[in-house]
């Protein structure tokens, strides 16, 4: 099979099945798909194409750069949820293509790595996930492969302006899409420079340091084309925030969410999901030589980042999404050298693992009437435990006699088991995901001039986007001021969350539908004055 495509159409279908699956079955994800669609709604219905708007205030947590590619595609195809869910992954399908290009000039000699590393880096499971979801990692992944490449071209073709260009042009995409972080990716690696490359180029490292130079004043001119006006127009507080806020806030904010140095440690193993369950991984492990010129770059390239994020104490996994690449590159070059005879049998114990998934899959209903875990899982389809073990016995018996074809049907498998299990979870539970039954509710009332409350510390926008709200809702952080929300809006709404288990009637809630773990309901502010008890049901967003 793997014979009757080029791996260049390969990577397009197998990319073009990952999304239509995920567009098909999933709705937009709370808090963050519907928060980034919620403020480029916003910048939309102002016609403000400058400053960021979330719940009718400036936002300035995130450049701009998504939100207007998101309005870009409502510009061609009308408004719509599924073009803005199309950004991310393109820009994913792009990293794909752009990885090999970059594994070609790292290993010139050897063709196979620039044919393996895409496969492996589609392969990945933390990419597959990330791929499907619109944030703003896989697009900062982008630029900084592409400042990557830009560099390589700099080292191996020669010094100039061409290649300085891209490199600003690289920086500048990334400082739009996420920040200044993207220096933290590309700065090590430009200084690190001459232990990389040794003498791989004849030229003097003064007009290096002087090009890094005028590609950083490049990037700077054009993310302050945006900020400097941005700023002016957003206001004192807006000014502050992105010129200050993306850089040292984000340190001292970071102190919220912390986790130990070494946890990105312990999770290297999730990172690089399903190819250390491969034979050839561990056989690579042994050539990784500090000699080799591919091997140091991608070092200093991953490395310095990997080091910096350990030390700031937030932590998540997306964070590390620009350095995969780096990761699959590293892993082509040392599965390049195993023999062949290597590859025949190396899929068998992630074939066995993935057929034992396929039977608890399949048998999840029976094993969950039997220890009453949680009611829905009795409702889960038999469907997709037999795929999974159907997708196991298929890449058990294919016939694979090298390294091209092994990572392609691993690759491919990789995709079809994150897309069955994603499809089953979201048959269960995509109902309490999607925002859009209660936004549209909301949309009508505010319709008939009701105006809306929100009962909550925090309002991410889960519903602006989804009911295409033109009016912001009102934040009510503490009981008392919904109370006094709804003593001056008698005929409003407030939306309100409950347990599953509360037991309040619809005479009480008329509007409510289930949202993850619990429910959410559109509470009449009349009832809310005659029922003062529902203090202790109610539990703030």
């Amino acid at each position: 099979m793997f014979q009757l495509l080029s791996p260049k159409l390969w990577l397009a279908l197998m990319w073009a099945v990952l999304i239509a699956v995920s567009l098909y079955f999933r709705p937009l994800f709370p808090v963050d798909e519907t928060r980034y669609a919620t403020v480029a709604w916003e910048m939309w219905v102002r016609n403000d194409f400058l400053v960021p708007y979330l719940n009718g205030a400036t936002y300035s947590h995130k450049p701009p750069l998504l939100f207007w590619l998101m309005q870009l595609t409502w510009w061609l195809f009308g408004v719509n949820d599924w073009s803005l869910r199309l950004i991310a992954p393109l820009f994913s399908l792009a990293t794909l293509y752009l990885s090999g290009a970059v594994a070609k000039l790292l290993w010139p000699d050897r063709k196979q790595i620039a044919e393996l590393t895409p496969f492996l880096l589609l392969g990945l499971f933390i990419w597959i996930v990330y791929s499907t979801l619109t944030m703003f990692d896989i697009m900062l992944s982008f630029f900084v492969l592409a400042g990557i490449y830009s560099l390589l071209k700099l080292v191996r073709s020669g010094l100039s302006v061409k290649y300085w260009s891209l490199l600003g042009l690289s920086i500048a995409g990334g400082v739009l899409s996420k920040g200044p972080v993207i220096l933290l990716h590309l700065l090590p690696i430009a200084l690190l420079a001459p232990w990389c490359v040794k003498q791989q180029a004849p030229f003097r490292w003064l007009h290096w340091y002087g090009g890094l130079l005028l590609a950083l004043l490049i990037g700077a001119l054009i993310a302050l084309s945006w900020a400097i006006p941005a700023g002016l127009a957003g206001g004192v507080a807006y000014r502050n925030a992105i010129f200050l806020g993306q850089t040292s806030g984000r340190v001292v904010n970071s102190f919220a969410h912390r986790l130990p140095w070494w946890w990105y440690l312990q999770t290297m193993p999730l990172l690089l999901l399903p190819w250390p369950l491969i034979k050839p991984f561990w056989k690579g492990l042994p050539a990784f030589n500090l000699r080799d010129f591919g091997s140091r770059f991608c070092l200093a390239w991953a490395l310095p980042v990997f080091i910096a994020f350990s030390l700031v104490s937030g932590k998540r996994l997306h964070y590390l999404l620009p350095i995969i690449p780096a990761l699959a590159l590293l892993l082509a070059q040392a599965m390049d050298g195993i023999a062949e005879s290597n590859w025949k049998h190396a899929h068998i114990p992630f074939s066995a693992i993935l057929f034992f998934l396929g039977l608890v899959l399949l048998l999840l209903p029976w094993l969950n009437g039997q220890f009453h875990w949680r009611d829905e899982l009795s409702s889960i389809s038999v469907l997709w435990g037999c795929l999974l073990c159907i997708s196991a016995v298929a890449v058990t018996i294919v016939n694979m006699n090298n390294a091209r074809e092994s990572v392609f049907y691993i690759c491919l498998t990789s995709i079809s088991t994150l897309l069955i299990i994603s499809s089953g979870f979201f048959e269960l539970t995509a109902e309490r995901y999607n925002t859009q039954p209660a936004a549209l509710k909301m949309a009508e009332l505010m319709n008939e001039n009701k105006a809306i409350g929100f009962y909550g510390s925090k309002y991410h926008g889960q519903y602006q986007f989804t009911g295409r709200l033109t009016q912001p809702l009102k934040v009510l952080t503490n009981f008392n001021e919904l109370l006094n929300f709804a003593t001056q809006h008698h005929s409003c709404y407030i939306v309100v969350a409950y347990a599953n288990s509360a037991g309040i009637s619809d005479s009480i809630i008329q509007y409510h539908y289930p949202s993850r773990s619990r429910q959410i309901g559109l509470l009449s502010c009349q009832t809310l004055l005659v029922n003062p008890g529902l203090k202790s049901i109610l539990i703030p967003s």
